[in-house]
């Protein structure tokens, strides 16, 4: 499991405006940097994460729908006529998301190591010690570092008075990952956005639950 450093969610609420919200409209997230499979992914995992906390969600097909004949579907998805046709569908905010980093970055390095040698047939392996017995030796040994990014940035706009009710992204969207972490390396980058937005759902699941009671 992906360590909780590299998903830690920073979120923002105005409780007593979130009070007034039963319904939300989720917009499709935009993006300059990933793809249609993506971003529809990444709204699918927030649309969730609001039905779980209790909120109602206004139906894709519907909004998807509506954002066509209002040729929204591409563009202006953060202006008024988003809200409006929020409204129209009977929910009380719209939520926007962008993703806004998503890459992975894999590089060449040295890591210092421990030296070991064998002190003959089938006697133990022990830590060579030369000139100075207190003082362990090292050697730098060749090895790959991974750099995983994603972030993903969400706000909940009321559909009332156009006001933002709340905000997330993940803290630390940065995760680099060596040999000594190659227990929890991600398989790939679609692996390491798995991770990110499962925490992020269940941090984003519990805030509204809290907010609301």
């Amino acid at each position: 499991m992906c360590c909780a450093s590299c998903s830690t969610s920073k979120i923002s609420i105005r409780k007593s405006a979130l009070l007034q919200v039963q319904s939300v409209a989720v917009m499709p997230f935009t993006s300059t940097i990933a793809d249609a499979n993506v971003r529809r992914d990444t709204t699918q995992n927030f649309s969730s994460a609001l039905i779980d906390s209790g909120l109602s969600v206004v139906e894709r097909e519907k909004l998807d729908k509506l954002l066509k004949e209002k040729a929204l579907a591409q563009s202006g998805l953060v202006d008024n006529k988003a809200l409006e046709t929020s409204q129209f569908l009977g929910a009380q905010a719209t939520l926007f998301g962008e993703i806004t980093a998503y890459s992975r970055k894999s590089e060449e390095y040295l890591r210092t190591v421990q030296a070991i040698t064998t002190f003959g047939p089938g006697t133990p392996t022990g830590v060579m010690s030369v000139g100075n017995p207190h003082v362990t030796p090292t050697e730098q040994v060749p090895d790959t570092r991974e750099t995983y990014e994603f972030q993903v940035v969400i706000r909940l706009v009321s559909n009332i008075d156009g006001q933002t009710i709340l905000t997330a992204q993940n803290e630390y969207p940065v995760q680099v990952f060596t040999a000594d972490t190659a227990g929890t390396k991600p398989a790939n980058l679609d692996e390491y956005r798995s991770w990110v937005l499962s925490q992020m759902a269940s941090d984003l699941t519990k805030a509204i639950k809290d907010a609301r009671n």
